[in-house]
């Protein structure tokens, strides 16, 4: 009897050892949190659904083209490089078991409402939703907790995709005047008008030299700029025109504004039109005075009303010899609020 005993022992610490290298092993087994079987890709992507943990109400950005807008704040913008980059990841994640218990679901923050809800929107319905919780080592930790609704396996991701999200509510609203998801072509005229002036800026192939080159290889060498005034046609500085451009591709609104309303006097303090290389246009029409020393700036293409700085707004209008004239030393765009 005490000999049978000792079998059942052994065989019992066998079994148990067996299975908890077998825990172990399959803990170890790199999964991926989506199933590739299941052919979700960004391309198929339509909308997506962001709930912030605790927060009450979502978020939903769809998807325009290559452009990526969000209804829920007069149809802003996104980031659409920074979606691009967040859908890629989380639909690419892997990591190894961390538990299959419902019980631990809370501590690891993937359930209501402590988790970071994404949905994922298709042509015809929701293709997944996910819980991203905790992350590892904390909340800027670069893995993370995650799990796919109806299923109680929880994945210790190696990536963590909320980071990409940053701690704006709601995330990824681009706040260019001139938004970043809107692909744009090298600008080749530019009109200035105002009750104060008006002149046309336009890019002209340059002349060459005997010796060089039949194509040059740099823009600066290919093209010059010049401006025309009163009939008047003069030689622009080149890298004053290029200041100025590329600080019009930064420039920030500070907030929307419902692009219905015709109460902002759009076009009266003066435009901006912009042509590019591809004949693509845009006008950005200043109008009447907002509250807290700001104005309205409407964009034909966006269909967007922004409210922006007077300090920043009177540069989209710069006076011509800022194209002319040598720049100070710092450029006066350097300070621009």
């Amino acid at each position: 009897m005490l000999l049978l005993a000792l079998v059942v022992l052994v065989s019992f610490d066998a079994w148990l050892r067996y299975h908890r290298a077998t825990d172990r092993l399959a803990d170890s087994v790199l999964r991926p949190l989506v199933d590739p079987a299941r052919e979700i890709v960004p391309e198929r992507i339509r909308a997506v659904r962001l709930r912030a943990p605790g927060a009450k109400g979502e978020w939903r950005y769809e998807r325009r083209g290559d452009s990526w807008r969000f209804p829920g704040y007069f149809d802003a913008y996104v980031h659409g490089d920074r979606m691009g980059s967040f859908l890629e990841i989380l639909l690419r994640a892997s990591g190894t078991r961390a538990t299959d218990d419902p019980d631990v679901h809370s501590k690891l923050g993937v359930v209501d409402p402590q988790a970071f809800r994404v949905v994922l929107e298709g042509s015809d319905g929701d293709l997944a939703e996910f819980f991203l919780g905790s992350g590892i080592p904390g909340p800027l930790g670069e893995e993370s907790y995650g799990r796919l609704a109806g299923q109680d396996l929880v994945l210790h991701l190696h990536v963590n995709p909320v980071r990409l999200l940053g701690a704006a509510q709601p995330s990824l609203l681009d706040p260019h005047l001139l938004p970043r998801g809107e692909s744009r072509r090298a600008i080749t005229e530019v009109r200035v008008t105002s009750p104060e002036q008006s002149y046309l800026l336009r890019r002209v192939l340059a002349p060459l030299p005997d010796d060089a080159p039949p194509l040059p290889f740099s823009e600066a060498d290919r093209y010059r700029w010049v401006l025309e005034q009163n009939s008047h046609i003069d030689t622009c500085i080149d890298v004053n025109v290029h200041t100025w451009l590329a600080w019009l591709r930064s420039a920030r609104f500070e907030r929307l504004v419902n692009p219905d309303d015709d109460g902002y006097g759009l076009g009266s303090v003066g435009s901006v039109q912009l042509l590019d290389e591809e004949n693509v246009s845009d006008h950005l029409r200043l109008g009447r005075a907002a509250s807290n020393n700001a104005i309205y700036v409407g964009s034909d293409a966006t269909g967007l009303v922004t409210v922006m700085p007077v300090e920043r707004a009177r540069w989209l209008l710069p006076p011509p010899d800022i194209m002319l004239q040598p720049l100070a030393d710092p450029s006066p765009f350097e300070s621009i609020p």
